[in-house]
């Protein structure tokens, strides 16, 4: 994901994500989702996210179907480039266990 470079939009999404609606990580929590890391590297403003779910594409599914989901995508939406907001899956390559 990228989000919009202006300085005040980077200090405000990471502020936003200091103070996630309750109602967000309970979905989260339902939906099976762990260990929720966001990384943002602020000079091309690239977002990088990562989880573990025992069944990731049941725990996308069920975010899918949270009823908080989409306000919380519709309030995050300023703050990413046109299109910046699409999440790609990237296939996993390396685990060091």
């Amino acid at each position: 994901m990228e989000v919009r470079r202006q300085p005040e939009k980077l200090a405000d999404y990471v502020a936003a994500h200091q103070n996630v609606w309750a109602g967000m990580r309970e979905a989260l929590a339902v939906a099976g989702w762990r260990n929720y890391t966001l990384f943002l590297r602020a000079q091309d403003g690239m977002v990088v996210g990562y989880f573990e779910a025992d069944d990731v594409e049941a725990a996308q599914e069920a975010m899918a179907r949270a009823a908080v989901s989409p306000r919380w995508e519709a309030a995050m939406a300023e703050f990413f480039t046109d299109g910046g907001g699409d999440k790609e899956m990237l296939p996993q390559y390396f685990h060091l266990a």
